[in-house]
């Protein structure tokens, strides 16, 4: 594949790389990032990305930025339900589907007894 300096051909080069792309199951995709993790760095304007989800985006960043270790996730990582990443993306999509319901239904469980009724005349913390 040749790319060339024109941005017609630039253009065709990066919807080729995206048609291969999409075929990549899970797995290929995850390791696609490991190689190449200026990826994840892609800033929301540059991929055309809404205000309203570029500040969505300026949020989480913060708080990953505040982790103690910033690193991808590893396949070895522990994931969901005593999976490691790898074998997590390794099911097929609708098992996938199915821990991560049930992973969030145990969070919402879980969290459920900590919430409580907030008084009418309640004040917001400043």
């Amino acid at each position: 594949m040749t790319f060339g300096t024109n941005v017609a051909t630039r253009t065709s080069a990066v919807e080729q790389v995206a048609r291969l792309i999409r075929r990549f199951d899970r797995r290929q995709k995850a390791r696609l990032l490991q190689l190449v993790p200026d990826l994840q760095t892609i800033r929301a304007e540059e991929a055309g990305i809404p205000a309203a989800k570029e500040a969505l985006l300026a949020y989480f960043d913060d708080k990953l930025a505040r982790l103690p270790e910033r690193r991808p996730m590893q396949d070895h990582d522990p994931f969901l339900s005593g999976l490691t990443v790898a074998q997590f993306f390794a099911l097929p999509e609708g098992d996938q589907d199915r821990i991560w319901e049930q992973a969030h239904a145990e969070a919402e469980h879980a969290l459920a007894g900590h919430e409580q009724d907030v008084r009418r005349d309640a004040l917001p913390a400043r």
